[in-house]
């Protein structure tokens, strides 16, 4: 497993941090689905989703009903980025207190809309990511240390292995 370590302060838009854009866009292959998208365009073949119309989105809507869309549409992505809001606070902060629904809801109906060998990019603050029990294999893993008070971010890197599920 590849294992990155960056010293990043803290942006309020997470690919405000260029270290960690960088890295993101070193891992993407392919059509990407970057899910919570926010301001800051990648430099990848990406469509944006975000719930808040102050992002710059190619669909402003939920990401369940975005991908729901997407499987009605017939697409597929080679990655997909998943950067919501890690805390309640940074709910409120950035879509007005909009909860985002369980996270094992949308990992699952995520797998409709994945090519073959899909990769996953999971940021948070863990490692759960979409997991062995839904056909993924770690493959990288990055720490981003903001400093001072600030918790760090994780980014894991995951590869379908699987399509059984």
């Amino acid at each position: 497993m590849e294992f990155t370590y960056l010293t990043q302060p803290p942006k309020r838009y997470t690919f405000q941090q260029p270290k960690l854009k960088k890295w993101i866009e070193k891992q993407c292959r392919g059509k990407t689905l970057n899910l919570f998208a926010g301001i800051t365009k990648l430099d990848i073949n990406e469509v944006r989703v975000d719930n808040d119309k102050n992002a710059i989105a190619d669909y402003y809507m939920d990401v369940l009903e975005f991908i729901n869309f997407a499987k009605e549409q017939k697409m597929k992505f080679n990655t997909v980025i998943l950067d919501p809001p890690y805390t309640f606070r940074k709910s409120k902060e950035k879509y007005n207190g909009g909860y985002i629904g369980s996270f094992p809801k949308l990992k699952n109906a995520l797998l409709s809309i994945l090519s073959k060998e899909a990769i996953i990019i999971t940021l948070g603050y863990d490692t759960v990511g979409m997991s062995k029990s839904r056909g993924f294999e770690k493959k990288a893993i990055c720490i981003i240390c903001h400093n001072g008070d600030h918790k760090d971010t994780l980014c894991l890197v995951e590869r379908r292995i699987s399509t059984l599920f």
